[in-house]
């Protein structure tokens, strides 16, 4: 039976019918009164997210942007816009050369601003490494959303989120992902050790930042989904599939700065393929889901075990 239903289901994907599943199932979890949110972060870690429902869903994940309760999400988001433009008058005051700024050099300053952590040289706002991460987040952002609002507001719930995830743990992950690439392929794993190309490769700024500006966007908001919906494993596994799905090419380069070089900018035909590949790395190692029922709208618990390390 489940030989059977495995086939079934690799033959739904590759025609297109789990899409329309999900989006079906999707719509079922957003009638809740209110909507469920351990639901929706159930439905992000198993399955991802339909593009269309994407920000959406994003916004009532991370805490303090949309409210569960459908009734009040309109007066809600109004507060949302209008405290955005309030800070934005407030720059104007506080900076005015700020009008000059690259668009995510003004969130950054309206984050400051919010934060009340505005620098008193106010000429560059990017004066520690947070800042530089929560712009490469913004950069990223930008290109999911077709709002300034909704590019503060998931920019700066997206970036605590994400820090407050995996940030005891992050000294750890490039160890967790050497051992996890010396499980799944030796030869790579002895060609990259050979030319240290974890020394030379920025891999603490791809894991802090969630490989915003890394990988291609198709596939980063994939990844996001999970992030969003609490898995901090995911970033493991991402680097493992880029260096094994780009194997060929990194086997042929003989030096670490030619191999940084060529992964600053991953081919954008290979998102899909790096996506797949994260995800069953993370359901071998990381999290397996029992297959309680075919539809991903119902109640399932998920076991979590240890990864790769």
């Amino acid at each position: 039976m489940d030989q059977e239903r495995n086939f079934r289901t690799h033959y739904y994907e590759k025609v297109g019918f789990r899409a329309v599943e999900e989006k079906k199932s999707i719509e079922i979890l957003l009638k809740d009164q209110p909507i469920k949110r351990e639901k929706l972060i159930q439905f992000c870690l198993r399955y991802g997210v339909p593009a269309m429902y994407r920000i959406y869903i994003w916004k009532l994940i991370l805490a303090g942007i949309l409210p569960l309760n459908q009734s009040i999400q309109d007066y809600v988001w109004q507060h949302r816009q209008e405290h955005v433009r309030e800070l934005e008058r407030a720059a104007t005051l506080l900076v005015p050369e700020s009008n000059a700024f690259s668009l995510e050099q003004k969130i950054l300053g309206l984050k400051l601003i919010d934060e009340g952590c505005l620098p008193l040289n106010k000429t560059f706002l990017v004066t520690d490494s947070s800042d530089s991460k929560f712009v490469s987040i913004v950069q990223a952002t930008s290109s999911f959303v077709s709002s300034d609002v909704d590019l503060f507001w998931i920019s700066t719930k997206f970036y605590k989120h994400s820090q407050e995830l995996f940030v005891s743990n992050l000294v750890q992950y490039p160890d967790d992902i050497i051992q996890c690439l010396k499980k799944e392929d030796v030869k790579l794993y002895q060609h990259l050790s050979h030319h240290q190309l974890m020394k030379s490769l920025p891999i603490m700024e791809w894991l802090s930042t969630c490989y915003a500006n890394v990988l291609p966007e198709n596939a980063l908001e994939r990844i996001w989904d999970r992030v969003i919906g609490g898995s901090s494993a995911v970033l493991i596994y991402v680097a493992v599939s880029i260096f094994l799905i780009l194997r060929r090419p990194l086997l042929a380069l003989q030096s670490a700065s030619h191999m940084v070089n060529y992964l600053s900018k991953i081919p954008e035909d290979c998102g899909d393929r790096i996506v797949n590949e994260t995800l069953e790395l993370l359901h071998k190692y990381a999290v397996q889901f029992p297959v309680q029922s075919e539809s991903p709208s119902s109640d399932s618990g998920r076991k979590v075990l240890k990864h790769c390390a």
